[in-house]
């Protein structure tokens, strides 16, 4: 009787109800996320599918018998309250499939969650972000060229999401919260559980300005299976996502790969061949990743996509260059040049161009795309 009058006291405050029942919902055993959707979707997020008869639930196309009695026999109704309140008690804001900041670009993924558990700064629904992914087992290189793409993307009011894991993560994290930007961590743990331990000071610093995010229940442990499931989460809330350095069975690939199911943009750190942590970018280099040496050059590519477009993404080259380099850079746009129609119009031979052209990529000034061909950087 206690249960049934705190439940009816929840009912009086509709998303509190809501909430609850979505809660239970997926605590019915063997339903699952895409039923529990279905179910949603087509009776209405105000619906309180407990009440239903087993003839109602069977005529939500994607409901079976099976799956109507499971809910049907359901009666640990306690589970949702608690975990609504004790999510509240720890500053933990639950956010719904059908509330309207659950971000736009992460319902859009197959298979997307259910319920967010969030600390922090609220969910934006229309965001601009981008992944930065990578090794535990981080190269000073590595380091260097995460700090130097974080702080690019986020001059450019572009939030940073990770797995607030050890090695790139961390950085990618820190380096956005130093500069005062907004970072997202989505953990594979409940939010109450956050690992590893020696990034909980970095966790509280994220809620500053960024948000922690999870789809797990508060208690749930960083097991190795779930961290498949958070890594889809990291590419689905992004429009692209940027591998930094990843070895051969790296987590970064799986987020990769959910990056390139979601139809989004996968970006690579070219890296040494010699080195093991970068074996596994260098691989998505080769099967399609796009090669990546800046920020502006991710910038330039999404831009088109954004919900608030960068205006302006060029800056003006400020570096010395001799008569022979600007006469180079001076016929070559944004538009590719072939190497036979530059050396036609600057008056050179293919040899000595090529030592110019090596000269300019190293200053950054202009960047080759294959195929012998260049454009101003």
């Amino acid at each position: 009787m206690e249960l049934m009058h705190l439940f009816l006291n929840y009912q009086k405050q509709s998303n509190s109800v809501n909430l609850v029942n979505l809660i239970n919902l997926l605590n019915v055993p063997k339903i699952g996320q895409q039923r529990v959707r279905l179910l949603m979707s087509q009776l209405g997020e105000n619906a309180n599918p407990f009440e239903l008869s087993i003839k109602e639930i069977c005529s939500v196309k994607g409901l079976d018998k099976q799956s109507a009695e499971s809910i049907i026999r359901y009666s640990d109704f306690e589970y949702g309250i608690k975990e609504y309140e004790s999510s509240l008690k720890k500053g933990i804001n639950l956010v719904s499939f059908w509330d309207d900041n659950f971000p736009m670009l992460l319902k859009k993924i197959y298979n997307p969650p259910l319920i967010l558990y969030c600390k922090g700064q609220p969910l934006i629904h229309r965001e601009d972000a981008v992944a930065i992914v990578g090794t535990r087992l981080f190269t000073p290189y590595g380091k260097i060229v995460t700090q130097k793409l974080a702080l690019e993307l986020n001059q450019s009011n572009i939030s940073i999401v990770s797995g607030l894991a050890r090695g790139i993560d961390t950085i990618a994290h820190r380096e956005t919260v130093n500069f005062g930007g907004r970072t997202i961590a989505v953990l594979g743990s409940g939010l109450d559980v956050i690992y590893p331990n020696d990034n909980i000071k970095l966790a509280n610093d994220i809620c500053e300005k960024g948000t922690l995010i999870s789809e797990f229940p508060l208690g749930t442990k960083p097991n190795r299976g779930n961290f498949p499931m958070r890594n889809r989460i990291i590419s689905g809330l992004c429009h692209a996502t940027v591998v930094i350095e990843a070895g051969n069975r790296s987590g970064a690939i799986l987020t990769a790969l959910n990056a390139v199911d979601q139809n989004r943009d996968i970006f690579a750190v070219p890296g040494r061949i010699t080195d093991k942590q970068s074996i596994g970018s260098n691989r998505l280099i080769r099967n399609g990743a796009i090669p990546l040496f800046d920020g502006e050059q991710i910038i330039r590519e999404i831009n088109p996509r954004l919900f608030n477009p960068v205006k302006s993404v060029q800056k003006a080259i400020t570096i010395e260059l001799t008569d022979k380099e600007r006469a180079i850079l001076e016929n070559l746009g944004h538009d590719p040049v072939h190497i036979d129609e530059l050396a036609n119009s600057v008056d050179m031979n293919i040899t000595s161009l090529l030592q110019i052209l090596l000269t300019l990529e190293m200053k950054n000034a202009i960047q080759q795309i294959g195929g012998k061909q260049f454009v101003r950087a």
